[in-house]
């Protein structure tokens, strides 16, 4: 992640307030103690805006989950460590934190995505 963003959750709350609701379910994966406080700031963040979210909720539009789902429209991936998934997924969003050794496992999963055929591409959030 480069630009002016440094928070893997900020980026993560900013990338669920654009999906939402034009793509569900959105599903974001990663670690419980990550998951908790992207649950807090969904409920503060966007202000004047309502993001239907729950932890380990399948029927939320906008599920926070430790493991991939077997679909969902959208998948943000806030767990650089975690195995690829194997659902159908229309897009999945690797966020890049600004941790340099994270970094070096983000890069083999960018090889990983490439090597299984998907169409890659980097973004940087402004």
């Amino acid at each position: 992640m480069s630009g002016r963003f440094t928070d893997p959750l900020f980026v993560a709350g900013v990338l669920v307030g654009r999906a939402w609701p034009k793509a569900s379910p959105v599903a974001v994966v990663g670690p419980r103690a990550q998951l908790e406080a992207l649950d807090e700031q969904l409920w503060k963040a966007p202000e004047g805006r309502f993001l239907p979210h729950g932890i380990d909720q399948a029927e939320a539009p906008i599920q926070l989950l430790e493991a991939a789902p077997e679909s969902a429209s959208i998948l943000i991936n806030l767990d650089p460590a975690s195995p690829l998934p194997e659902g159908r997924f229309e897009r999945v969003l690797e966020i890049v934190p600004p941790d340099e050794t994270l970094k070096v496992a983000l890069r083999e999963r960018w090889k990983a995505w490439k090597a299984r055929g998907a169409d890659v591409h980097h973004h940087v959030l402004k």
